[in-house]
């Protein structure tokens, strides 16, 4: 049974199964693309109550890099004034491209997605007030609760949580996730951290700044290669940022 059920079918690119929740969006739609599972690189999210509920703070050379993304990513969904953007492109089948951008004024949400397919590839949600409104390219808005009965704190969720770059919906253990060096992003100091693995014919590396004096994930790239004998590799390439302050104005659509 698909968690987002009728309200995402045909609107949201990346539905995600009860069965595979606890798995980021990006493996899960990759594997899809791939026609393969890779259950062995599966991923779960870092909750509130594993940090302790903190939030991200100012971070030190010696923190340990797991619980400095983990509190980077309980700080992201907690701020009320930033806007992330997400770019992947993938060389599987005729090749594809996602790009999301997540906003967020106080508790109002503006969420796009889109597949590069101007017709059917771009879908747009705005929340307000804890209501859900969607628009696909060639419909009007609409709020399907009002005629399909969905829970829409459930769908805020689920909608918040793909926002997220989807390198903060990993886990990640000490052994493999290191503090690289200190750089600069826009100015601002950050740490960055890196994340290799490889394991069968998956290549895995993971690069992230998180923001030295706030504790803020700036930036992040990854890349993702399967190779498989007598065919080229397969390629998945990702990348977001996420910049805090400035001026998001987001008002309810009906």
């Amino acid at each position: 049974m698909r968690v987002a059920g009728l309200l995402f079918a045909g609107i949201l690119l990346f539905a995600v199964s009860t069965r595979t929740q606890d798995r980021p969006l990006g493996d899960v739609a990759r594997e899809a693309r791939a026609g393969k599972s890779e259950s062995a690189h599966a991923a779960k999210v870092i909750t509130n109550d594993e940090l302790g509920g903190r939030s991200a703070e100012p971070v030190a050379a010696t923190d340990d890099p797991v619980q400095v993304v983990g509190r980077a990513r309980v700080g992201l969904l907690r701020d009320t004034l930033h806007v992330c953007r997400r770019e992947a492109v993938g060389n599987s089948g005729p090749g594809w491209t996602d790009t999301r951008v997540m906003e967020v004024a106080g508790e109002r949400k503006h969420f796009v997605t889109s597949n590069g397919d101007t017709k059917q590839g771009r879908a747009e949600y705005i929340i307000v007030a804890g209501r859900v409104y969607t628009k696909t390219p060639n419909g009007p808005w609409q709020r399907p609760a009002d005629k399909q009965g969905m829970d829409e704190t459930r769908v805020a969720q689920m909608i918040e949580s793909t926002g997220l770059p989807d390198v903060l919906n990993f886990r990640y253990d000490s052994s493999t996730l290191k503090l690289i060096r200190n750089e600069a992003v826009e100015g601002a100091p950050t740490f960055l951290y890196q994340y290799h693995v490889q394991a069968g014919d998956m290549e895995r590396t993971i690069s992230i700044w998180i923001g030295a004096n706030d504790g803020l994930f700036r930036k992040s790239e990854m890349q993702t290669v399967t190779r498989s004998y007598g065919s080229a590799p397969i390629v998945w390439r990702e990348t977001a940022t996420c910049s805090y302050g400035g001026n998001v104005m987001i008002e309810a659509p009906l």
